[in-house]
């Protein structure tokens, strides 16, 4: 038998609390008794591209007091700074009480507000839908040599999806608000409902949002519209999928909102913080979309975009890579440009990072196989201690270029490339345009291949 998680409790003060209210002049108050966050507390608001401030409040008799007018529910931060905020609904409860302390601020106690504990209570249900989905799938990848097995886990699966489809269903009759937050984190399993796709990608890319009525001004208000958008382009960059059908899924999916709408801008700012932050060809074919489609309502947010873009080119595939020079393990200047005329893969390593260490194997094999025919290497290391940087050189054999300022992650190179992780490479063609990124292992020794014919 499914069991549905029970909101029953919070329907009294919840049944309405989603649909469209007119100002009545009424106002809400919110009491925050937090220690240690200093002498002044702030609430914001989330548009996707950054924290608005909606109100400040200084410490009086032991709490920051704020009072907004009554509205439907809202997501409104509070906190200090913009980085230490958390949620909390805000809009419609008269009055709001949170108690805790600033080192903990997720930690939080509310007092007599349905509304944030049943929120709190929606996000460990889900959390506790994707744990049993995850442990499942894994049982099943491990057993498949055990058909009897096999066949019980398929029907728990089947079972948990019927589950996750009437809490979905439940949340919608009963609270829109969080009927729409569980929309959006409502992805039944590929082997009992991906009948229709070839593989499990082309069904997560055409049904990752088959649940959201994107026609709901409600999916403007709530942050899980932009968290859903950098989740869904996040995994779409991650797979090694064609620019084209990358850019396909993304805007079918975009279209799916309707146009210039507040959804779709915050839609719009989950893709593009996605893409920006994988550094991937189609985040300069989203910005461009973004600015035509928001400049006449959001001028200042698409000239700064504007701006980002003009920078982000040079580091996306086609844009000529910015030129540094740094300090070679001689003591001598090394620049980028020095190189030109030559294929040349810029790879950022360290010598005490695994994954680095393990790849260079693989680096020197295809050196050796192409340094004759017009291909060389310039390392970059975010190593801060010289000995060790240049016991890795030798030990791994790393017979190319090294440069270094010896700053660790504050390397300048690697903050001029956006550089969050190693290794990570960046493939120059003789003009010193990018040619790719983040090549390795086979993918590596193919583009190789086809560049020098072989």
């Amino acid at each position: 038998m499914v069991k549905f998680f029970s909101f029953s409790w919070l329907v009294a003060v919840l049944i309405g609390a989603t649909t469209l209210m007119p100002d009545s002049g009424k106002e809400i108050t919110l009491v925050a008794e937090v220690t240690g966050c200093g002498n002044t507390m702030h609430l914001y608001q989330f548009d996707g591209f950054g924290f608005n401030l909606v109100q400040s409040a200084d410490i009086a008799d032991k709490s920051f007091r704020f009072t907004l007018p009554e509205s439907d529910p809202q997501f409104y931060y509070l906190g200090p700074t913009e980085r230490k905020a958390v949620p909390i609904i805000l809009g419609q409860e008269a009055s709001v009480k949170v108690a805790g302390n600033c080192g903990q601020l997720r930690q939080l106690a509310f007092t007599d507000s349905p509304i944030n504990d049943g929120y709190r209570e929606l996000k460990d249900k889900m959390e506790a839908f994707n744990r049993q989905n995850s442990i499942l799938i894994r049982s099943i990848q491990t057993t498949r040599v055990d058909q009897e097995k096999t066949d019980d886990l398929m029907t728990q699966l089947k079972s948990l999806d019927d589950e996750r489809l009437g809490f979905l269903k439940q949340l919608e009759e009963e609270n829109p608000l969080f009927g729409s937050i569980a929309s959006l984190n409502t992805y039944l399993s590929f082997p009992h409902n991906g009948e229709a796709y070839d593989n499990e990608l082309g069904y997560y890319a055409e049904e990752f949002f088959r649940f959201a009525d994107f026609e709901k001004d409600i999916y403007s208000r709530i942050p899980w519209t932009y968290e859903s958008f950098k989740g869904y382009a996040t995994t779409l960059s991650s797979v090694g999928m064609e620019d084209d059908a990358h850019q396909l899924y993304i805007e079918k999916a975009l279209n799916r909102i309707p146009e210039a709408s507040a959804t779709q801008k915050m839609a719009y700012a989950g893709v593009l913080a996605a893409l920006k932050q994988k550094t991937h060809g189609n985040y300069v074919y989203f910005s461009d979309k973004f600015i035509e489609t928001f400049q006449e309502s959001d001028p200042e947010v698409t000239a700064q975009m504007k701006k980002e873009l003009e920078d982000a080119r040079s580091l996306m595939v086609g844009g000529t890579a910015p030129d540094f020079t740094q300090e070679t393990p001689e003591g001598e200047m090394l620049t980028l440009s020095d190189l030109r005329g030559k294929v040349v893969l810029i790879d950022f390593w360290a010598s005490w990072c695994g994954p680095c260490r393990k790849e260079n194997p693989n680096v020197v094999r295809v050196y050796n196989q192409y340094k004759d025919k017009g291909f060389e290497i310039l390392s970059v290391s975010l190593d801060n201690k010289k000995d060790r940087w240049l016991q890795a050189i030798e030990k791994d054999q790393l017979e190319w270029h090294h440069v270094s300022d010896l700053k660790g992650w504050s390397n300048e190179v690697a903050q001029t490339y956006d550089v969050h992780s190693i290794p990570q490479t960046i493939l120059l063609d003789p003009e010193g345009k990018i040619l790719a990124r983040n090549l390795r292992g086979r993918s590596l020794e193919a583009k190789l291949a086809e560049l020098f014919g072989q």
